[in-house]
């Protein structure tokens, strides 16, 4: 009888630390992902929509120009052009990843009331976790892609928009 109540709290001790260890895989999980939505929600949009609409302008002005200009001016536009290459494919990235975390939050929710409901069979916990564990990693490397365009497009705006709006003010009337 004595063997049977230990055999009992070994068995009972082992279901609560499985399950507490999926439970803090999940937290875990939860907080990889609050982490990378507040890389997310850095990304200034208004910082976005200035260079764009300042390449914008600038190309207007580039339009008036001359065949004849000097190759800095040429070659600093040809490196202004990163940001008509890169900002339709930013603003969709970005987009799609926004959609991401909604779909990750709902799903990682979705799997706490799964585990707290016992709705999911104990063999197949670690699946769902492994799961969700690799959509996190997909947004971790969404979220790497879209902060590259993001800062690259900021950085050539902010070296490369005055100068050219001066040299196109000054060499395209």
């Amino acid at each position: 009888m004595r063997f049977l109540n230990v055999f009992y709290c070994i068995i009972c001790l082992v279901t609560l630390s499985c399950s507490n260890n999926e439970n803090q895989e999940l937290k875990d999980l939860q907080i990889r992902l609050n982490s990378l939505e507040d890389i997310f929600n850095k990304i200034e949009l208004s910082s976005y929509n200035d260079a764009c609409d300042g390449f914008s302008e600038n190309l207007k002005l580039i339009k008036n120009c001359n065949d004849s200009v000097s190759k800095q001016f040429v070659s600093l536009i040809n490196q202004y052009k990163v940001i008509k290459k890169t900002k339709d494919i930013f603003i969709l990235e970005y987009k799609m990843l926004s959609k991401n975390f909604q779909l990750e939050k709902a799903q990682l929710k979705a799997l706490k009331k799964d585990l707290e409901n016992k709705l999911i069979p104990k063999d197949s916990i670690k699946f769902y976790l492994n799961k969700e564990e690799k959509n996190i990693m997909v947004i971790s490397d969404e979220i790497n892609n879209v902060s590259t365009i993001y800062n690259e497009i900021i950085s050539v705006h902010e070296s490369l928009y005055s100068k050219i709006k001066e040299l196109a003010n000054n060499n395209c009337s």
